[in-house]
């Protein structure tokens, strides 16, 4: 268990508050949450109670179009499901929103460990999610040559396992970078004129 989940009692309950903040506005009925989350919907059930009791989430449903038998032929049919969503009301949510960020960044070298097993990285950069910036294009920037990128979508999708909240990213080739920032691209520039943090930086991409 970690220090995080020592803290609030478990994991589930960790990636659960990530998943709310990160995701205002959504609403996740108990299978998303399971799916989410990697839990049972009984323990779904347990950890969303007590984050209820808390105020950080509240109960509302959600509409889902399921296929039922009819005669013999399948139809679809409206369902009303209970579901739970981020209650705007909660005053903490901007502080907690900013410790989860900052705690998850904490293990940023156990990140970076496992992209730089995916090929010859240069450059690492976060932005987006990682420093509260909503209007960047890109959460994860990778720069590196022979890059596999099914083991780096899989580091991806386990990032986005922890966090709640899917990641943008895009990774390019240490000499298409170079012709790209050469050419001011926009995605590159985008990405390096607003704000985001350099987590391995080979080809000094720092001073760009």
């Amino acid at each position: 268990m970690d220090t995080l989940a020592r803290i609030f009692g478990s994991e589930h309950k960790v990636k659960a508050m990530r998943l709310f903040l990160f995701n205002p506005g959504t609403a996740f009925d108990v299978g998303m949450l399971s799916t989410k989350l990697g839990a049972k919907p009984r323990d779904i059930n347990t950890e969303i109670s007590e984050l209820i009791k808390a105020g950080l989430v509240k109960k509302t449903s959600v509409i889902r179009t399921v296929q039922v038998k009819k005669g013999k032929r399948m139809v679809a049919k409206k369902t009303r499901e209970k579901a739970f969503v981020l209650d705007t009301k909660f005053v903490y949510a901007d502080a907690l929103s900013d410790f989860l960020v900052r705690t998850h960044s904490l293990e940023r070298k156990k990140i970076v460990k496992r992209i730089e097993k995916t090929g010859r990285i240069k450059a690492v950069l976060m932005a987006g999610v990682f420093t509260k910036n909503p209007e960047s294009r890109l959460d994860l920037f990778v720069v590196g040559d022979n890059v596999n990128t099914s083991s780096l979508d899989r580091v991806v999708k386990s990032i986005e396992s922890d966090i709640g909240k899917d990641i943008r990213y895009a990774t390019l080739s240490a000499p298409d970078f170079a012709y790209r920032v050469g050419m001011n691209d926009r995605l590159v520039r985008d990405v390096l004129d607003f704000p985001h943090e350099v987590l391995v930086d080979k080809i000094g991409i720092s001073g760009r």
